[in-house]
C-alpha cells in the first residue's frame, strides 16, 4: 500500500467553513477494489457510489461541493494517449436508505470528466467542483468510466482498502450484470473499500448562495454566460446601461446570452433566480 495523507481542513471566519467528509477509516491506498473487465485485460464500464447522510456529519445547511477526491490505483493506456476518462456525478436526494428507490428522488447537480494519464496511479486525486447541495437534502456521489474497446488493453482500476468503512461501498456495472448500485459486500467482496472523500463549505446564517453566481467573460465582446448554482434556477433577466434605460435580455438554456449589438460600455445586469435577486457589472468592450 502507498500512503497518501490528506488534509483536513477547516477555515473559520467570513461566516464560512470547509470540511471533508468521507467513510473511509483510512485514505491510505490499497489494491483491494474489484471491477467488471472483459478478459481480464480491458476495464468494462464501471460505477462506484458513496452515499452520504449529511446530517451524519453535522451537515444541515446548503453545502457547496468544492472537490472529491478518490484513489488511483492502477492505470494502463496503450491506446489512450490523451488518458483514461473518470467521469464523477454527484447527485442531491432526499432519501436516506441507498440504494432503495435509486433512480428515482436523486437529481444531479454536476459532472467532470478528468483524463488520468499512468503517472496518476498510486495517488489521490482530485476533481474540482462548483454547486451546492440544498440544506436538508443528502448527496450521492458516482465515481466511474465506460466501457473500453474490447481488446484494447485500457484497463484502470480505482483504489480500495481493507482498512474499515462507516458505509458500504457500491458498485454498477452492465456488463456484469450490475444494472443497479449493489454493497460490494453483497457479491462476496466485503473488503473492498472504495478511497473517497469529499470537501465542502457549509453556508452559516447570514450566507447567501447568489454568492457563488458568476458572470463570463467580463468583459466581454459580446457573448455572456451566467454561472451558479445548479439548485438556483434563472426566472428572468434585464440589462441597464448607464443612462438607466433598461432592456430584456434573452437567456438560453445554457445559461448565456449575447450583448454584441450593444455598445461598449458598462452595463448592470440584473438577474431574478428562484433564491432572490442579484446585480452583476459587465463591461462591454
Amino acid at each position: 500500500m502507498k500512503k497518501i495523507t490528506l488534509l483536513l481542513f477547516m477555515f473559520i471566519g467570513l461566516g464560512t467553513y470547509a470540511q471533508t467528509i468521507t467513510h473511509s477509516t483510512s485514505l491510505e491506498l490499497g489494491d483491494s477494489n474489484i471491477a467488471c473487465n472483459s478478459g481480464q485485460n480491458t476495464s468494462s464500464d464501471n460505477r462506484y457510489f458513496r452515499f452520504f447522510r449529511l446530517s451524519d456529519f453535522g451537515i444541515t445547511g446548503n453545502w457547496g461541493v468544492d472537490n472529491v477526491q478518490f484513489g488511483l490505483q492502477s492505470i494502463v493506456i496503450p491506446t489512450l494517449p490523451a488518458g483514461f476518462p473518470i467521469t464523477v456525478k454527484l447527485y442531491t436526494t432526499t432519501a436516506t436508505n441507498f440504494p432503495t428507490g435509486y433512480p428515482t428522488g436523486y437529481t444531479e447537480l454536476a459532472q467532470v470528466t478528468t483524463n488520468f494519464l499512468t503517472t496518476d496511479a498510486e495517488t489521490l486525486v482530485t476533481v474540482e467542483f462548483n454547486t451546492t447541495v440544498p440544506a436538508g437534502s443528502n448527496l450521492l456521489v458516482e465515481v466511474g468510466y465506460v466501457a473500453q474497446v474490447q481488446g484494447s488493453l485500457n484497463l484502470i482500476f480505482l483504489s480500495a482498502n481493507e482498512l474499515g468503512q462507516s458505509a458500504s461501498t457500491y458498485i454498477s456495472s452492465t456488463a456484469c450484470a450490475l444494472v443497479l448500485p449493489t454493497a460490494m459486500e453483497s457479491i462476496n467482496f466485503p473488503n473492498a473499500h472504495l478511497v473517497l472523500a469529499v470537501t465542502g463549505t457549509t453556508l452559516s446564517i447570514g450566507d447567501n448562495a447568489l454568492d457563488k453566481v458568476s458572470v463570463y467573460p467580463n468583459p466581454t465582446k459580446g457573448n455572456v454566460s451566467i454561472d451558479l448554482p445548479a439548485t438556483i434556477a434563472i426566472e428572468s433577466a434585464t440589462i441597464t446601461d448607464i443612462a438607466g434605460k433598461q432592456m430584456a435580455v434573452k437567456i438560453d438554456a445554457n445559461n448565456s446570452f449575447s450583448i454584441a449589438e450593444y455598445r461598449t460600455g458598462v452595463y448592470i445586469l440584473n438577474i431574478q433566480t428562484s433564491e432572490g435577486v442579484i446585480n452583476k457589472r459587465i463591461i462591454k468592450e
